[in-house]
């Protein structure tokens, strides 16, 4: 059995997509039947032979993270070069995983609702989306959702919805939740991270402004 795990994020290797391709590669290695082939879609010049490679897969899992309620451009600029086998992926079992900051499953279903429409227009097999939201590291207990997935995927094709359901628990935040979260996001400390961005791109003075108000 083939199976294709692309890694959607601009950062490859290096960034927590990497992590989660890895994890479920582990979790699919215990079937000795598969075939595992890693792609990396940051590298936009292969995107036509990734392409062809998801083709050709009985499986496929797509990997990217949540940038602003968005998928990073160059997922999307993969996504469009599988237009040329729409019709043809009907032997296809297609899956993803979200990964974002987001605490919440809700900011993530906007996009949940796109994946299944693209593979229902690519004619494939949707083998549902696996959200992991909640913060940026990555434990222990979520490696281990991460490997579980991959091993539960077979022989069904699809993601254990139970498993599905532990990637992340808050639907959406409470009131208090809201005021809660507010009150941390405004702290110095964990506004340091993006202070620092905006010094390094020369757009710490413009921070406030609104081209569009």
């Amino acid at each position: 059995m083939k199976f294709l795990l692309c890694n959607g994020s601009p950062r490859g290797k290096n960034g927590n997509s990497g992590i989660l391709v890895d994890a479920l590669a582990k979790g699919l290695s215990e079937h000795a039947d598969v075939r595992i082939e890693k792609a990396l879609l940051n590298r936009i010049g292969e995107h036509e032979q990734t392409a062809g490679a998801l083709a050709a897969a009985d499986c496929a899992i797509i990997v990217f993270p949540l940038y602003t309620d968005a998928m990073p451009g160059m997922t999307m600029a993969f996504f469009e070069k599988l237009a040329p086998y729409i019709g043809s992926l009907n032997d296809l079992h297609l899956g993803f995983v979200v990964q974002s900051g987001f605490p919440e499953k809700i900011q993530s279903r906007a996009v949940e609702k796109y994946l299944e429409r693209l593979t229902g227009i690519l004619g494939a097999q949707y083998s549902g989306t696996a959200i992991f939201g909640g913060g940026m590291s990555m434990g222990k207990n979520r490696l281990k959702l991460a490997r579980d997935l991959g091993k539960t995927f077979l022989p069904s094709g699809t993601f254990d919805p139970a498993l599905l359901a532990e990637t992340s628990r808050m639907e959406k935040l409470s009131p208090r939740g809201i005021k809660v979260m507010r009150l941390i996001t405004n702290m110095p400390l964990i506004q340091i991270p993006w202070i620092r961005q905006l010094r390094v791109n020369g757009s710490f003075k413009r921070r406030n402004d609104r081209p569009y108000a």
